[in-house]
């Protein structure tokens, strides 16, 4: 006698969703990917909820039963971007190694992609804008948190600061406090030299997105990079 198959695990407990359901989280998707697709092509400047109802074939007033706002919408994509950057930086780790040089390359690879993405989570903040803590900070701190972990790892005979200053040092409390509120117990020593190496990865794609080096670095990218992890780690 034959036994109907029974889905097992998460494919058991997710919970069916009704018509409805199933409709408003399809079109909060298709918000969500014609919003990315106006940032990509034209920057925060062609973002439209005219255009996005347009393509969606909705009058203007509808798509607000989905997005409420101009800021909620900026918000989703701000969340967006960060979950893209960061499993962008998990998949590389997960293939090529698990080290700040394959971290670093990966941040490079998705700012060249994205650059109007890149520019909206980490470039200048935006003009009446605040980005709500409970909805950004989790995804906002993800491909940071794998830079503390691999920062902790690291030799301490190549740390910038002795444990006992690193502990006496009036950020260095701050610090640790911030990281350990999102689950990320790390000394002092760590935490500080975790925020020299976040920064300096932040400065060297900001450096090359915006062509502050002028131009013909298209094709060294990467090596700029990669010495620059080495003198960030040294």
């Amino acid at each position: 006698m034959s036994t109907a198959h029974r889905p097992t695990g998460a494919a058991a407990e997710a919970p069916r969703l009704t018509p409805r359901q199933k409709s408003r989280r399809d079109t909060e998707a298709a918000v969500l990917e014609i919003a990315n697709r106006q940032l990509d092509a034209e920057g925060m400047q062609g973002l439209s909820l005219r255009a996005v109802a347009r393509e969606l074939g909705l009058v203007s007033s509808a798509v607000y039963r989905y997005v409420r706002s101009r800021d909620e919408l900026i918000t989703l994509l701000i969340a967006d971007a960060y979950d893209a950057l960061a499993e962008t930086v998990e998949d590389a780790l997960a293939r090529e190694g698990d080290s700040l040089d394959v971290l670093a390359a990966a941040m490079l690879d998705w700012s060249r992609r994205a650059p109007r993405r890149w520019e909206l989570i980490h470039g200048t903040p935006l003009t009446d804008y605040r980005a709500p803590r409970d909805r950004t900070l989790l995804p906002g701190t993800r491909v940071a948190r794998h830079v503390v972990r691999l920062v902790d790892a690291l030799p301490d005979d190549a740390a910038p600061l002795p444990a006992e200053e690193a502990a006496e040092h009036p950020a260095a409390q701050r610090l640790v406090a911030d990281l350990d509120e999102l689950g990320v117990a790390v000394s002092p020593t760590s935490a500080l030299r975790a925020v020299t190496v976040w920064t300096g990865l932040l400065g060297m794609v900001h450096t090359l997105r915006s062509g502050l080096l002028g131009p013909g670095y298209d094709d060294v990218e990467h090596e700029l990079m990669a010495a620059h992890v080495r003198r960030l780690i040294a």
